[in-house]
Parts: structure tokens; C-alpha cells; sequence
């Protein structure tokens, strides 16, 4: 999957570190719209839990994580990483604007 942009929520395949599995998670594409087109095929993503109860005190909660099409009540993870697009297996959705504005408080926080 190569269209996609920037607070498309989609579901990446995370590798295990001692193995050649992957598991699927929900990740939120935070790379520009000019990133998200260049020639190395890749996309940065902030990576999105629902294990809320680890939440750290300055990750967030995503308000309207249904309309996003998340599946659980989830939460945004202080944890940004560039993979290759060919690592995205779908789009769910897409963040509601007060979610923006409350990802957008994060990474300003954590970068």
C-alpha cells in the first residue's frame, strides 16, 4: 500500500526482534505529504496501543478512536519510527481534527 497520508491510521506489520514473524498493529502516519511521496518508499509512524493502562504521563488518548477505525479504545505511544511502505498492510482510517491537534501537542512534547 503506497497511498497514504499524513494522520492516516493504518496497520503496519511490527517484526519480532528475535524472530522473522511480524505481528499487525495500528500506527499513525505522521510524514509529510512531500515525504510520503519520496523515492526511497517509506513512511514515518508514530505507533498506537491499547494497552492504555501503560500509558506514560504525557502519551494521550485517542478521543475518537472509533471514528478512526480503531477497534479498542487506544492510545498514542511515545515511539516514532520510518518504515518501508511495503510494511503497510491497510489504512483504517483517518484522525478526527481534535485528535490531530492532540497528536500534534505530543510530538511536540517528545521531539
Amino acid at each position: 500500500m503506497t497511498n497514504i497520508s499524513k494522520y492516516d491510521i493504518v496497520i503496519v506489520k511490527f517484526p519480532f526482534a528475535s524472530s522473522l514473524k511480524y505481528k499487525a498493529r495500528p500506527a499513525l502516519i505522521i510524514s509529510s505529504e512531500t515525504y510520503n511521496t519520496n523515492q526511497r518508499n517509506t513512511a514515518i509512524i508514530l505507533a498506537i496501543s491499547s494497552k492504555i493502562d501503560t500509558k506514560l504521563n504525557f502519551e494521550l488518548s485517542i478521543e475518537n478512536w472509533e471514528n478512526s477505525g480503531l477497534l479498542k479504545p487506544s492510545i498514542f505511544k511515545a515511539a516514532i519510527a520510518t518504515i518501508e511502505k511495503e510494511f503497510i498492510l491497510t489504512k483504517l482510517g483517518r484522525l478526527s481534527e481534535s485528535d490531530i491537534q492532540n497528536v500534534t501537542m505530543l510530538l511536540k512534547k517528545i521531539c
